[in-house]
């Protein structure tokens, strides 16, 4: 599985995660607590609070082959060190620590990346996802936003935009995000449990 295509996965099951929370808590809203992309059964994070542990895959992913993605890392360097502007091998090495967990590297490599190709949407959207794993989620909105600032439209952008609102408790602006992807691609197959959680934000915010 690729790497986007893992990143919007997660967003999946974090988006039946959210369902499973707010029905839990229906009729008596709590303040988040901890970081949805946390682990599988997280409540939700307050500004103040930072995820004990970052990038935890849900019970029942697959696990990932670290020493493979770090032979592939290897591969990545030894064309940089022929070819230090190697794009393609920048961004795979920044995908690759991201894959590893190592966000931070991951950041480091990205922005390299951007350095290059400064309106790629698609690093933009990567990038934050990087510090959102991080519990950096301010870092990541503003980097989602940048991102929609190029395409409105972009899927994987709107979906994690969604998410990072969410962690920062802002319910009101993960639902307008979920909504656009609705309107944007109705046929998704993610659509119904976007509206499922978007009927929850919606009628515990008029609740509240």
């Amino acid at each position: 599985m690729s790497k986007d295509n893992l990143i919007f996965a997660l967003g999946g099951m974090v988006i039946g995660v959210i369902i499973g929370v707010l029905i839990a808590n229906s009729g008596s809203p709590k303040q988040v607590t901890s970081a949805p992309v946390q682990q599988e059964m997280a409540t939700f994070p307050n500004q103040a609070e930072a995820p004990k542990e970052q990038g935890q895959l849900p019970e029942g992913h697959p696990p990932v082959d670290e020493s493979a993605l770090k032979s592939r890392i290897a591969e990545q360097q030894e064309i940089l060190k022929k070819d230090p502007n190697n794009q393609e091998a920048t961004v795979s090495i920044a995908n690759l620590n991201f894959d590893l967990k190592n966000y931070h590297e991951a950041i480091q490599w990205y922005e390299k990346a951007l350095l290059r190709d400064p309106s790629n949407i698609n690093l933009i959207s990567d990038l934050g996802t990087s510090h959102m794993w991080m519990g950096e989620y301010q870092k990541a909105i503003d980097l989602y936003n940048k991102s929609l600032s190029i395409n409105p439209k972009h899927l994987q952008t709107l979906m994690n935009l969604g998410i990072a609102r969410m962690s920062m408790g802002d319910r009101a602006g993960a639902a307008e995000m979920w909504e656009k992807v609705i309107t944007y691609y109705p046929d998704h197959p993610e659509v119904p449990m976007l509206k499922q959680a978007i009927t929850k934000l919606r009628t515990e915010k008029s609740s509240s």
